[in-house]
């Protein structure tokens, strides 16, 4: 389809180019040197196809329409300038030989076929392209049937038909034939037959003892009857005397022209005659006056508008009717596909950040405890315990086992060894997905494949998947992850955490204890010391995910669960961190995954409010050029918009 757009494109454009060139037919008696004119504005080659005589055999007796030689460049425009050709007739145009004799015999019909007439012959030329002009070279119009090749009546019709393809009318005549009825009866037929087109004379074979503006006085009653503007004249070069009144050079601005003069085959020189005898030859005229540089003051024809609009018609049909309907509908089905791979990003995201019941709705939305989560959360809740709560914990380091490979990070967060086990437990809750979910690739993978991954997302899971994409599928798993971990700075609000944790402490009866032994807050230090635990035993590729009542949960302390989950600022703290750690996630996502976020993102529904994801604006490392990218393409009405300024549908072109 874009190919043919294209194509359709570049025709218009030649078009264009095309239909500033004007067409002069060029029509007269039998052998009176309306063909030695055409010749002289033809090539060498050209000129040689061109039959030129004073015999019958010798008559032009076919149409035939000489076009710049450049046309034939676009084939198919070619052809459809042929086509165009050939409606306007009504047969089929059939091409000029380029054997000289087989050129002659077409032009003379020598076949003898009157139904010939009928059909145009069309040859290009080189020389018509420095000209910017075509030229129709017409039968003779006023010859006797008796040939047996058209009657005059034919010739008149087809004139007709023809004339459409032509900015100008030249008829070209002889001195002698100033009163002769023949030639008023051309005339006559080109004003009834072109009504609206420029009528030009050329008089050949002036002789010296004419002058010029005895030539005009001669023609003006034809000139007024029929609305002849301009007569062109050639003096004969077979007659020496003729010399001096034979254009040698021509004067173009500051420069003079040589023109070309072949003693082998000479041409008659065409130049506009002028009614003062000072502005005539043997003074020196200048080049516009020539014959050859007419097409500078001729309109193009009526067939280059027409053909030129049914190019652009062709062009706005093909682009409304079929281009645009298809452009929407591939533009609708990656949008589809896009949106597609996106719900199945946010449903992922959501299976990582919330906690559902039996019947799958969302129940509490999971905080990334991530270091500096952890860290408000430990911080917030020792800066608020009572001296009773904090009496009893030291914050010492942990003597055995996975302890000592956590690093100073985790150790500041392990109560004394009484409480060592107490953290294992919790930690392998989390492990065990009893307590909140650790994501890795594993899980991760899993999760997309739940929700349609393998069909939502075709640019990573084409049919058969080869081994380097899923090499590639592995290696972006734990590239998001990672990159999302680096990328979530989100903190809680210290002042909103400090009110909410003051106030849980409050709930709290002061000779609550634990079972084993522990304060609430040592509970509490030793829960986040088994979150940072579970690292150890996962690596770097994995988030930790856990509600702030899942964590008071894990810990044994009920009351504060309880405080927490019924709180209304507690859950919109929590819930506060939750989805700006959820928009990070998903625009993370995206982004390795190689799909369009979508504009505006995407919200949940959670207890009857919309949570709406927000734009933290990341800076993400570039993806490599291997991993692949589902494109989404948009049709914006402003490029319709701008389209129908430059080619409208084609129903309102007039």
């Amino acid at each position: 389809m874009a190919e043919g757009v294209v194509a359709l494109g570049r025709q218009v454009s030649q078009a264009a180019r095309l239909a500033e060139f004007p067409t002069l037919a060029v029509a007269g008696m039998l052998n009176g040197g309306k063909t030695s004119l055409i010749a002289s504005l033809l090539s060498p080659a050209g000129r040689a196809r061109a039959l030129r005589g004073e015999s019958n055999d010798q008559g032009t007796h076919r149409f035939v329409l000489w076009l710049p030689d450049s046309w034939k460049a676009d084939a198919p425009l070619w052809e459809l300038l042929l086509k165009d050709l050939s409606d306007a007739i009504g047969h089929q145009a059939e091409l000029l030989s380029d054997d000289p004799e087989s050129a002659h015999q077409q032009y003379s019909n020598q076949a003898g076929e009157p139904a010939l007439l009928g059909i145009p012959l069309v040859a290009t030329d080189a020389a018509l392209d420095d000209l910017g002009i075509g030229l129709l070279d017409c039968p003779d119009i006023v010859s006797d049937e008796i040939f047996g090749v058209g009657s005059p009546e034919q010739r008149r019709q087809l004139l007709g038909k023809v004339s459409t393809f032509c900015s100008a009318f030249l008829v070209v005549s002889t001195p002698g034939m100033a009163r002769d009825r023949a030639l008023g009866d051309i005339l006559e037929t080109v004003s009834d037959l072109m009504p609206g087109t420029e009528r030009l004379l050329a008089v050949n074979k002036i002789r010296p003892r004419q002058n010029p503006d005895d030539v005009l006085s001669a023609f003006e009653p034809q000139c007024n009857r029929y609305g002849i503007k301009r007569i062109f004249g050639a003096y004969d070069y077979e007659i020496p005397k003729c010399g001096p009144y034979i254009p040698k050079q021509v004067v173009d601005g500051e420069q003079l022209i040589e023109l070309p003069h072949d003693e082998a085959d000479p041409l008659p020189v065409f130049f506009a005659l002028s009614p003062d005898p000072e502005q005539n030859p043997p003074a020196q005229i200048t080049r516009d006056r020539l014959l050859s540089q007419l097409a500078k003051d001729l309109d193009s024809p009526a067939s280059s508008a027409r053909f030129l609009a049914g190019r652009n018609q062709a062009l706005s049909r093909a682009i409304w009717d079929q281009a645009i309907p298809l452009l929407k509908q591939h533009a609708q089905a990656s949008c589809e596909k896009s949106q597609r791979a996106q719900q199945t990003l946010l449903e992922t995201t959501v299976a990582c950040f919330t906690k559902r019941d039996a019947q799958g709705q969302i129940t509490e939305l999971r905080l990334h405890q991530s270091d500096q989560v952890v860290q408000q959360l430990a911080v917030a809740f020792t800066r608020t315990a009572p001296w009773y709560a904090r009496l009893s914990v030291r914050m010492n380091t942990m003597i055995q086992g996975q302890a000592k490979k956590a690093g100073d990070k985790i150790r500041k967060f392990v109560p004394t060894v009484l409480a060592e086990s107490y953290a294992e437990s919790i930690k392998s809750k989390f492990t065990s997905q009893k307590v909140g979910s650790v994501v890795d690739v594993t899980a991760l993978a899993s999760s997309i494949g739940r929700y349609g991954g393998d069909l939502t997302l075709p640019h990573w899971f084409p049919q058969p998947t080869g081994a380097s994409l899923k090499q590639h599928w592995q290696l972006m798993l734990e590239q998001w992850l990672e990159a999302f971990a680096n990328v979530d700075q989100v903190q809680i609000d210290s002042d909103a955490l400090d009110s909410v944790a003051k106030e849980m402490w409050h709930q709290l009866p002061s000779h609550r204890k634990l079972a084993a032994g522990l304060t609430p807050l040592a509970a509490l230090m030793a829960t986040f010391g088994s979150v940072l635990m579970i690292g150890v035993d996962f690596g770097a590729t994995f988030i930790a995910q856990a509600s702030i009542v899942e964590l008071m949960a894990a810990a044994g302390l009920t009351a504060f669960s309880t405080y927490w989950s019924g709180g209304k600022a507690a859950q919109q703290l929590n819930n506060q961190v939750a989805i700006k750690q959820m928009s990070i996630f998903y625009l993370v996502a995206c982004h390795h995954v190689g799909i369009e976020s979508g504009d505006p993102l995407p919200n949940i529904e959670f207890k009857n409010q919309t949570l709406a994801f927000s734009n933290p604006h990341l800076e993400l490392e570039p993806l490599p050029g291997q991993w692949p990218q589902l494109p989404v393409h948009e049709y914006r009405p402003e490029f319709e918009k701008d389209l129908r300024n430059i080619i409208a549908p084609s129903n309102t072109q007039g």
